[in-house]
């Protein structure tokens, strides 16, 4: 229920996500090239709550760390928005791989919360290895969904794949410091609601420790999203999403979603 429910493209669309390629290309060249930020300064800026919502990060869950999430909108997918409350769960974990090789995530994705819960859904596993030698943290990801599909999710059993690149640097703002999520990527199911290879990319970016916000261009439409850590609930995260946000697509919905991890379960 993030980027999965998208409308098909209209014309234009991949020239603006080169445009947005572009630019975060642009802000990640002139965060990489400010040397004047200190180690110091690195912690503190990613002490605040960097996120990006509605694309798929080059990061995944790291080893031990189990997770769950619920999210619910009251615009439903049928052939078109619908004035109708639904919902969808993921539950999973990560593991890592020989010493700091590259880490797995696997997702059991619940499709639709309408009927019995649970009777709809696939399943999906993501790798993600670091790249760099010190400087940015830069991430390579690659991951397969829509694996071994059950109940509605049936009806589309192609198993979708897509690659990405995600960095984390960090930019000097009005005299604070930021930490910056970009991702750029593509697969074969990414425009025209998941049918079609396309591309997508985004930037976050954490303004302060409990709230972070993003932009990202999923394919079809723009995403916006924001990210909020609950003060001494550490393991708990609310996120909003405001689905094609611009009503290019007239499919323009808010997505509401509840994240709960453990660290360090096995």
């Amino acid at each position: 229920m993030t980027s999965e429910t998208r409308n098909i493209g209209a014309g234009g669309h991949l020239g603006r996500s080169f445009a947005l390629a572009a630019a975060i290309a642009a802000l990640a060249g002139g965060a990489a090239a400010q040397q004047s930020i200190s180690q110091e300064e690195k912690v503190r800026a990613f002490s605040k709550n960097v996120t990006l919502l509605g694309i798929p990060a080059a990061t995944v869950a790291p080893d031990g760390l189990v997770f769950a999430a619920v999210a619910f909108t009251d615009q439903r997918e049928r052939n078109g928005l619908v004035d109708d409350w639904d919902g969808s769960a993921a539950f999973g974990f990560g593991i890592g791989v020989g010493d700091d090789l590259f880490d797995l995530q696997f997702t059991a994705h619940i499709t639709s919360l309408e009927d019995d819960f649970g009777d709809s859904g696939f399943l999906g596993v993501r790798g993600s290895k670091r790249i760099d030698s010190g400087g940015i943290p830069t991430y390579l990801g690659l991951g397969v969904r829509n694996i071994a599909p059950w109940g509605d999710a049936e009806a589309n059993d192609d198993l979708a794949y897509s690659g990405s690149i995600t960095s984390f640097p960090v930019a000097r703002i009005g005299g604070d410091v930021y930490p910056l999520m970009l991702t750029l990527g593509a697969g074969n199911k990414v425009r025209d609601l998941d049918r079609e290879a396309g591309v997508f990319a985004g930037l976050g970016i954490g303004l302060h420790e409990y709230f972070g916000t993003s932009v990202a261009y999923n394919g079809d439409n723009v995403d916006l999203g924001a990210s909020f850590r609950m003060p001494g609930l550490e393991s708990v995260g609310f996120n909003v999403i405001l689905n094609d946000a611009f009503d290019q697509d007239d499919r323009q919905r808010v997505v509401f979603s509840l994240n709960w991890i453990a660290k360090d379960v096995f």
